[in-house]
């Protein structure tokens, strides 16, 4: 009689570990899919646009990290001429900068845990407990060749020029990112929720004076520009990047 119980026990569980591991693994599955797909899209809209932008890299963090704790790997080859590359790792290498065509980015996702399925696949059942270990995590690799060279290509003096023609503009702030200074300045309204104070011309502060000021704008350097928008498709960001 104790036999037949136990082994009806032992029974029911393996019944349900082999259900949760149907179900957990085409959740697994699930998720792999839809990360993939997200990789994907990144790597297209850096090819088709010729840079990878900060808003870009951000939806991807965000998209993937809905899903678990993700690590993000980048890897720039930069065609210098047929068949050579210069190779880049450094997101700031790469974010917001203006890719050539030919170039070639990777983008690597990893989860850093183990999936549900991961984990049921490598736990201990019965004091059985498998000889090695499966490396059930999510990883996803994307390769994009820039197809199409960056058309938001800006001058420094069409950057000054925005300030000037924006700069009573509630709605709109506007961000410029130089070599310099890789936090950026702002600048509009302190009414509008990304700046702090009013800052509503350029070349007013020493900041900006001479080649040596952080903040001065080359008015033949070159610039990524990128848009922010409101609900409602109404500018409310402006950010050029220096090349």
């Amino acid at each position: 009689m104790p036999a037949r119980i136990i082994s009806t026990i032992v029974i029911v569980l393996i019944f349900m570990y082999s259900i949760c591991l149907v179900i957990f693994f085409f959740l697994h599955q699930n998720i792999k899919s839809n990360i993939n797909k997200v990789n994907y899209e990144a790597a297209e809209v850096a090819a088709t646009s010729g840079v990878l932008s900060s808003e870009t890299y951000s939806y991807l963090s965000d998209s993937v990290n809905r899903y678990g704790d993700y690590m993000i790997k980048l890897k720039l080859e930069k065609q210098v001429k047929p068949g050579i590359y210069d190779v880049f790792f450094e997101s700031g290498d790469i974010i917001d900068k203006e890719l050539q065509v030919g170039d070639k980015l990777t983008i690597y996702l990893e989860d850093k845990n183990l999936s549900l399925f991961g984990k049921l696949v490598n736990s201990t059942i019965l004091g059985y407990t498998p000889d090695g270990f499966v490396d059930g995590r999510i990883k996803s690799i994307k390769t994009a060749v820039i197809a199409k060279k960056a058309e938001n290509l800006a001058k420094g003096y069409d950057v000054i020029a925005d300030i000037e023609k924006n700069s009573g503009s509630v709605q709109l702030a506007i961000l410029v990112v130089t070599k310099l200074n890789p936090a950026g300045k702002y600048y509009g309204l302190a009414a509008h929720e990304y700046i702090d104070a009013d800052n509503l011309h350029y070349g007013d502060s020493t900041d900006e004076s001479g080649n040596t000021g952080v903040n001065y704008i080359f008015d033949n350097g070159d610039f990524i520009k990128t848009v922010e928008l409101y609900p409602d498709g109404v500018e409310k960001l402006i950010k050029y990047v220096q090349q």
